[in-house]
C-alpha cells in the first residue's frame, strides 16, 4: 500500500517555501563530557523513524548522508523523506512534517510523545518555515520537569508561549557567560529571542555538538492522509497555512 492517493500534487511539484526541522532526544547517561558519539545505528534509526507520529510506515532506507548534509528538499516527493541519526544516547529526526501546519504544532506534539515514551530523556526541537517572514516553533524538555514551548512569527508580538527561558537555562545549567556569548537575553521578546543560541547551549550541556563525521539514514516513508495534507498546506499551497 502506498500513500499516493493522499497527495493532491504530483511528485515533481516544486515547493513554495523553505525551512529547517530537527528534533533531538538525548537519553541518560548524558555525554556532555564526550568528544564524540558512537557510530550511527541504522537499525535503531529505522525503529525511531517508524515510531514518529508523522510516519505511517517506513518504506525503505534510500541513502546515508553526513549529518552536516541536508536531505533533498525541493519537490513534493521529498516530503516523503525523513532523516534519522542514532548515535549512542542521541537520536535525531529531520522531518518536514514537524513544521507548522495550519494552526497545529506537530513538533510539540511529537516532543510530548517522546517524553512520555522515554522517561528521563532530554528532548529539544526547532522548526521554521519561511514565507516571507519566518514562523518558528521551539520545544525544550528537561527531565526535571522544566518545559518551554514557543511558536510565532519572527519579529512579531503575538506568540504562543508556555514555560520560561529562565527555567530552561537553570535546568540545563547554562552559565550566564555562555548565554551572553550566544546573544541569548532571557528576558527578550519571543519574536526577537535568540532561539538557535539557547538550543545549541542546551544541547551542548548533555552531549557533544560537533556533527562532522556523523552519518544519518534517509528513509522513504508512507504518510497518513492527515500528515500528507498538512505537508502540502505548509510547503506548497499558496495562501494555505499562511
Amino acid at each position: 500500500m502506498t500513500d499516493d492517493e493522499y497527495w493532491t500534487y504530483p511528485p515533481e511539484q516544486g515547493l513554495a517555501r523553505y525551512g529547517e526541522f530537527r528534533l533531538t532526544m538525548v537519553e541518560p547517561p548524558y555525554a556532555a563530557g564526550a568528544e564524540e558519539l558512537p557510530e550511527h545505528d541504522p537499525g535503531r534509526a529505522r525503529e525511531f523513524a517508524a515510531g514518529l507520529r508523522t510516519v505511517a510506515a517506513v518504506v525503505d532506507e534510500e541513502e546515508r548522508i553526513g549529518a552536516t548534509e541536508r536531505m533533498a528538499f525541493g519537490t513534493r516527493e521529498d516530503l516523503g523523506l525523513v532523516g534519522v541519526g542514532c548515535w549512542g544516547p542521541v537520536s535525531e529526526a529531520n522531518d518536514p512534517a514537524l513544521a507548522f501546519a495550519g494552526g497545529t504544532f506537530p513538533l510539540a506534539e511529537q516532543a510530548d510523545e517522546l517524553v512520555e515514551r522515554f522517561p528521563g530523556a532530554v528532548v529539544i526541537g526547532s522548526a521554521t518555515v519561511d514565507h516571507p517572514l519566518t514562523f518558528h516553533t521551539h520545544v525544550f524538555h528537561h527531565p526535571s520537569g522544566a518545559r518551554l514551548f514557543a511558536a510565532g512569527w519572527a519579529g512579531e508580538e503575538d506568540w504562543d508561549v508556555e514555560g520560561s527561558p529562565y527555567e530552561i537555562a537553570e535546568a540545563f545549567g547554562i552559565p550566564s557567560g555562555a548565554l551572553a556569548e550566544r546573544g541569548v537575553q532571557l528576558g527578550a521578546r519571543p519574536g526577537d529571542f535568540a532561539w538557535e543560541g539557547l538550543t545549541r547551549l542546551a544541547l551542548r550541556s548533555v552531549g557533544p555538538l560537533l556533527r562532522t563525521g556523523r552519518e544519518l539514514s534517509v528513509f522513504r516513508v508512507r504518510r497518513t492522509e492527515g500528515t500528507a495534507g498538512d505537508l502540502e498546506e505548509t510547503w506548497i499551497d499558496d495562501g494555505g497555512a499562511f
